[in-house]
């Protein structure tokens, strides 16, 4: 075997690259380019596993952290594809969701789990979570996508001079 050190510039390129292409394709079980091209549809930057220091001074992460550029708002989205199904792990993932969204106070947060119970939606409104159901034919990116245009018409309507010349 050739050391690193004896290996041509090609080849030295060809492990680097390697290395620098092996970020994980998902966070959670979602796909990291299709949520960051599909918020940036909108004007969304996102950061993967984000960080947001909330009012109490904790840094908290979540799945992905995305701002618009435009204004500032902030939508947290969380996945709880990968977590155990149990329904009440999911609910004690809902509950320490909503306690960094608490500190954090996003615009909007949205969790994508794999399958609602009746508990998790009535914590979700409580909380004021939107939920996204991952139903296994179904992927979430088109509900999401829904929902971002839901969000795009309701801050149209809410500025009366969109439109205007």
């Amino acid at each position: 075997m050739k050391s690193l050190a004896s290996s041509t510039g090609a080849e030295r390129g060809e492990v680097l690259n390697i290395f620098k292409n092996s970020l994980p394709a998902d966070i959670h079980g979602l796909d990291i380019r299709r949520i960051t091209e599909l918020f940036g549809e909108f004007g969304y930057v996102c950061k993967t596993q984000g960080k947001l220091r909330g009012i109490s001074g904790n840094l908290h992460e979540f799945d992905f952290v995305c701002t618009k550029l435009d204004t500032g708002e902030k939508i947290i989205l969380d996945s709880f594809l990968k977590a155990d199904k149990s329904e009440e792990s999911q609910e004690i993932e809902m509950v320490k969701i909503r306690l960094k969204t608490y500190d954090c106070s996003p615009d909007i947060c949205i969790v994508i789990a794999p399958s609602l119970t009746p508990s998790m939606r009535d914590m979700a409104s409580l909380y004021r979570i939107s939920l996204i159901e991952a139903a296994e034919e179904k992927g979430p990116y088109d509900q999401l996508e829904s929902l971002l245009r839901l969000r795009e018409g309701d801050s149209k309507r809410k500025n009366p001079m969109h439109g205007l010349a």
